[in-house]
């Protein structure tokens, strides 16, 4: 019947042969159509099954493509951080949180100052302010930035002192009280700790003695020449000085107001030499301005104490130093319009120091200070009360020491013990078993009748069996461990600190979310690379 769509003729033809088949013919004829409709149901589940599974392909279908989707938008939001990184700002500007009105710079090399210099002071003269650099290194750390200010088009001055500074009349920015006072606390600084303090009161009443009484201008040799006038010593120095008769004169009437004391004549030797080692090499130097000139908004000067021999130059450290704290006291520095930096002072003493960032304090002058040294006087002064620290490579190891107490302590979590058990266990075994099985059956049979007679059958059975049996196991196990504990320790190790770059730095500052350390690097070719940001992280 299946057939009939397709071949009508032999349908009708297997119809007819049905009706005459019978028996044993008509069985087969069954067992046929039964084998023909067994393999029609065959292909029918074949392509039931055909249909199933490709009902289950689609439906899988709509996975795959969401999976697919998945991994594209990972791979596109991949690609995309990956641009974004490689278009990131990897360099910030560092700025003070706390915005202190005094740095202070412990620590580093002529190179690391010159470079935090330049980085430094380009913003400053950037915004138009003034930028006073008192240098007393010999290491010239204002160099570049004096380079960078030039290619600016920002006006640079420099002032050798003393030599510029020698045929300056010092009347202009002193009173003579002012100047005796200047000139003896200068004095003083170079005597060691301890030293009668009248000697600084005996100083300052032979300078303002002979300050009152010279004529303009009022010079560094002309002092020291008004001097030997009150020892009585050789007139060649009152000529060589360009005193006038009538000023060599008004001193001659004040020796005896001066003293004869062996006390005082000493003093006056004392200074009358510190003056005279102050006045040597006067040379072809250009004439020096007052202090407050030094001082001219979007201006860069620089003040340095150059090529001159050991004592002559620490002089020059001290009566410089102390001229410009007067300046700061007389308020000859406007405030808010600058900042002064004072490079290499550690030798001044913490009393100068202190002095010096007091009156920049009061006058509202920003001030950085470049100590070379971690001394015990620099300890106490080096962030002070409103200042931030910057420390930079420390070479001595005691130093370093200090610096990392200065910078503090914290508490970190370490590995304090790692651990590591393996174990293994092995097993074996082995067994054995041995069995015996002996049977025995007999039959007996008999038959009654005419074939009387009887059967007798008997038999026997053994069977033996041997099993032997061996097993063996064997476990391995590894466990790890690892064990934290919690330490009390630097912020920044002392090593840290010795092997920081050149221009490496570490900021310390007491801000209003608690105190902050923060590394950095004052290279000035920084901001020549690539990907710099101009704002803050």
């Amino acid at each position: 019947m299946w057939f009939e769509p397709y071949f009508p003729e032999l349908a009708e033809l297997e119809n007819r042969r049905a009706l005459r088949l019978t028996g044993p013919q008509s069985a087969g004829v069954v067992l046929v159509i039964l084998f023909c409709g067994l393999l029609t149901v065959g292909l029918i589940g074949a392509a039931v099954l055909a249909v199933v599974f490709v009902a289950v392909m689609a439906a899988t279908h709509p996975a795959r493509r969401r999976d697919r989707a998945r991994q594209r938008v990972l791979r596109e939001h991949w690609q995309a951080e990956m641009r974004r990184r490689a278009a990131a700002d990897t360099w910030f500007p560092l700025v003070l949180g706390s915005g202190s009105a005094r740095i202070d710079v412990v620590g580093g090399t002529g190179d690391g100052w010159a470079g935090l210099l330049a980085t430094f002071g380009g913003p400053v003269l950037a915004g138009g302010q003034a930028l006073l650099v008192v240098d007393l290194t010999e290491q010239a750390v204002a160099v570049e930035l004096a380079q960078l200010a030039g290619l600016r088009g920002v006006p640079v001055g420099h002032v050798p002192f003393p030599g510029a500074a020698l045929r300056t009349d010092l009347g202009d920015e002193y009173a003579p009280e002012d100047l005796a006072d200047s000139l003896a606390a200068a004095l003083a600084t170079m005597r060691p700790p301890g030293t009668d303090t009248d000697f600084v009161t005996i100083d300052a009443t032979v300078i303002r003695t002979v300050a009152r009484r010279l004529d303009a201008p009022l010079t560094y040799p002309r002092l020291a020449a008004g001097l030997a006038v009150l020892l009585r010593q050789d007139e060649r120095h009152a000529q060589a000085a360009e005193l006038a008769p009538h000023e060599v004169a008004r001193l001659t009437e004040a020796i005896d107001s001066v003293g004869r004391g062996e006390r005082r004549q000493n003093q006056l030797h004392y200074v009358k030499d510190q003056l005279d080692s102050l006045s040597e090499g006067v040379g072809d130097y250009a004439r020096d301005r007052p202090a407050a000139e030094w001082w001219r908004p979007g201006q860069l000067t620089v003040v340095s104490t150059d090529g001159l021999g050991p004592r002559r130059k620490d002089l020059a450290d001290r009566v410089l130093f102390f001229r410009v704290l007067h300046a700061l006291r007389t308020r000859a520095f406007p405030p808010g319009t600058g900042t002064l930096v004072v490079a290499g002072a550690d030798h001044l003493g913490r009393d100068a120091l202190e002095a010096l960032a007091r009156q920049a304090r009061t006058a509202g002058v920003r001030l950085v200070l470049l100590l070379e040294h971690l001394r015990e006087a620099t300890l106490q002064v080096a962030g002070g009360s409103g200042s931030a620290i910057v420390f930079m490579r420390m070479g001595n190891g005691e130093e370093a020491k200090a610096a990392a107490e200065f910078i503090g302590h914290q508490h970190t979590f370490v590995v304090s013990q790692l651990t590591r058990q393996v174990g293994e266990t092995l097993t074996t075994g082995r067994g054995s078993s041995y069995g015996e099985q002996t049977g025995e059956s007999r039959t007996h049979s008999s038959n009654s009748g005419p074939n009387q007679g009887s059967s007798t059958s008997t038999g026997t059975s053994f069977s033996r069996s041997w099993q032997d049996s061996v097993n063996a196991s064997r476990a391995t196990s590894t466990s790890d461990g690892e064990t934290t504990g919690r330490v009390y320790e630097f912020t920044v190790e002392p090593t840290q600190l010795q092997a920081l770059p050149p221009t490496g730095i570490v900021l310390v500052e007491s801000a209003a979310g608690g105190r902050r350390v923060a590394f950095g690097d004052c290279n000035p070719a920084i901001v020549a690379m690539p990907r710099v940001a101009s704002r803050p992280r």
